[in-house]
């Protein structure tokens, strides 16, 4: 039976590419011939059977008789295996192996050859291009300076190491090869156990990433980023590691001086502003000393006609009103005032200041409102919020010249951090400058010309703004006009009550002989505030600080009426006395007053009513009446 008769040794070679099969006599006439790939297939059986295969040797080889000496090594040694580049029958030549397989029949005698062909050309070069990329890959692995590439064992000894690691580290690879890498760590790490854990949250996880300092072999700390994978066998069993380190000192750094750039231009620009704050304050304020020193000076006159006193105190007690004024504006800026938040709908707001607007901005400016159906509610301050609306409806007269168009509209907002209330107020005047635009809301800067305007009004807004929860932006186009939006945050559901039909309407004047128990450090203060109440004719008790209060409360439970206490005092601060007055007398009234309170400011203590320093005779009235009454109904 011949090589190609067995069916199924035939379907299993044709699964075979790039193959021939044959078969010798003793003397090498090939005798049987069996090709499998497309290549020997070309080849005609007729013209190889019954001939040498000396034709698919190339000229020089078939002088130099390397077929026949092929067929007496494996004669002689039973096999010959011979690689190199062979003639194809279209006489191309390829890579082959041959190997030749000494025959014997069952006697033992040698009755010829069995050989198989295999043309190699595509694994030898695919194996010539994969020594080529892996020499490729070397060379661009030692090539990388600024990355110490390595590999690591899997308990941590180093295995290899490129020229990026003998740089960046300072170790060459005769030196660092078997080493563990935790010699890049210092001793206190190493006391720590940090290389171990590394290595074990890279073999739990499959890799470990992290930027921290390094040791040079030299002992100097250098920033790196580093990466450490973990190599897995066929079996999913850990081989080693491979880890990469940057060397990002450099970028370190220089993102540090960055900061450190930023850091010292923004505390420039700090000094800058709070220059800028000082400078206005002392001018504003030297102007009003000028009035109320002056004036007081001219009182002192004998001389003076009665019409003229009064003249003088009436500047006196403006120019006070004016200061007061100041000092709000300031603490509203710096978010250090103590605010009365209300429910309040802006639509019914802005339509009570109409003719309050239609007064201050004249005839000339048509005031156009733009509300809103279905306006949420909003909880702030009504008196500041008034104020706010009301001084950027003049800073929009006045960028008008007193002539043009001014709107004020509202609408909700619905904002992935909450829901807002928008008023925006716009004019149709000049508009401001880009330039000019982002310095708006600092202290003391206006747009307007010397002696127009404080630069106080926008800080002030913004201040309240950002203190009620809200934000306040700006927009404007020189020759267009400016718009400015308001954004505060939608009130809360109201509880289920009718608070208006409940609340009793609070008289403005106290009612003669009520007991009022005042608490306040400042002498002076105490005298003119004990003065004005004992005017409205109420009876006063004057205690210095809160510790004196406790006691005329411990010695006289049932004898006041109210509590009158400033905030800010040594010792028990107001707020401590209204605390401790509230849980032990829940239901008498106390009234909070302060100039300043860095504490009222953050919102403690907003269950009292707080009165603003300075205050005036009616507005103190107003609220010991609204704060009486406003216990009446709690109890």
């Amino acid at each position: 039976m011949s090589l190609i008769e067995d069916t199924q040794v035939a379907a299993l070679l044709a699964e075979v590419s790039d193959f021939g099969i044959f078969a010798l006599d003793t003397k090498g006439i090939c005798t049987d011939w069996m090709p499998i790939s497309s290549n020997y297939q070309l080849v005609p059986a007729e013209e190889i059977v019954g001939h040498p295969l000396d034709k698919f040797y190339g000229p020089e080889e078939q002088k130099l008789g390397l077929y026949w000496d092929n067929l007496k090594t494996a004669k002689e040694k039973g096999r010959c295996d011979t690689e190199g580049l062979r003639r194809r029958w279209d006489g191309t030549y390829s890579w082959t192996r041959i190997s030749l397989v000494k025959r014997l029949d069952e006697a033992g005698d040698h009755v010829g050859y069995l050989g198989v062909a295999y043309d190699a050309t595509r694994q030898r070069d695919a194996a010539r291009a994969l020594h080529a990329s892996e020499e490729a890959f070397k060379t661009l692995i030692n090539g990388l300076r600024d990355h110490a590439i390595y590999m690591l064992s899997h308990v941590g000894r180093i295995t290899n190491w490129n020229a990026g690691a003998e740089q960046i580290k300072g170790y060459t690879a005769e030196e660092v090869l078997g080493q563990h890498f935790s010699i890049f760590f210092t001793d206190d790490e190493r006391g720590r156990g940090v290389p171990d854990q590394i290595l074990e949250q890279a073999r739990v996880a499959g890799r470990y990433r992290e930027e921290g300092w390094r040791l040079r072999k030299n002992g100097e700390k250098f920033r790196a980023e580093v990466s450490i994978q973990a190599i897995h066998d066929e079996h999913g069993e850990i081989r080693g590691f491979g880890a990469i380190t940057r060397d990002i000192t450099e970028q370190y750094d220089a993102k540090r001086n960055l900061a450190a750039a930023q850091e010292a231009l923004n505390q420039s620009e700090k000094l800058r502003s709070l220059g800028e704050l000082t400078g206005g304050i002392a001018h504003d304020f030297n102007n009003l000393l000028t009035v109320v020193r002056g004036s007081a000076e001219l009182l002192k006159s004998q001389t003076l006609s009665a019409d003229k006193k009064t003249r003088h105190i009436d500047a006196i007690v403006e120019t006070a009103d004016r200061a007061a004024e100041l000092t709000g504006q300031l603490l509203s800026f710096a978010r250090q005032q103590p605010l009365q938040p209300k429910r309040i709908d802006l639509n019914d707001l802005i339509s009570g200041m109409s003719e309050l607007m239609r007064r201050t901005l004249g005839g000339g400016v048509s005031i156009l409102q733009t509300p809103s159906s279905g306006l949420w509610e909003v909880r702030a301050d009504p008196t500041q919020l008034e104020n706010l609306i009301l001084n950027a409806a003049i800073n929009a007269r006045d960028a008008m010249d007193g002539a043009g168009t001014l709107t004020l509209a509202t609408h909700n907002v619905d904002g992935k951090e909450g829901d807002e209330v928008c008023l925006s107020i716009s004019d149709t005047g000049s508009g401001i400058e880009p330039e000019l635009l982002e310095r708006v809301f600092e202290p003391f800067f206006t747009t307007k010309g010397p002696g127009k305007g404080t630069g106080l009004g926008l800080s002030q807004a913004y201040g309240f703004a950002a203190q009620s929860g809200g934000r306040l932006e700006i927009s404007s186009e020189v020759g267009s006009g400016t718009t400015l939006s308001l954004y505060l945050p939608r009130a809360e559901a109201k509880p289920n009550m009718n608070d208006a039909a409940r609340r009793r309407k609070a008289g403005r004047d106290v009612p003669r002989g009520t007991r009022v128990l005042l608490v306040e450090d400042s002498r002076t203060v105490a005298v003119f505030a004990q003065s004005l109440l004992e005017d409205m004719g109420c009876d006063v008790m004057h205690a210095k600080n809160a510790e004196e209060a406790l006691i005329a409360l411990e010695n006289e439970p049932d004898e006041f009426d109210i509590i009158f206490s400033d905030i800010v005092m040594p010792g028990l601060s107001g707020l401590d006395l209204a605390a401790q007055v509230r849980s032990q007398k829940p239901t008498l009234p106390i009234l909070l007053a302060t100039g300043y309170s860095e504490a009222a400011a953050r919102g403690e203590g907003s269950e009292f009513p707080i009165l603003p320093k300075p205050y005036k005779r009616d507005i103190l009235s107003a609220k010991l009446c609204e704060t009486m009454n406003a216990f009446g109904e709690a109890a």
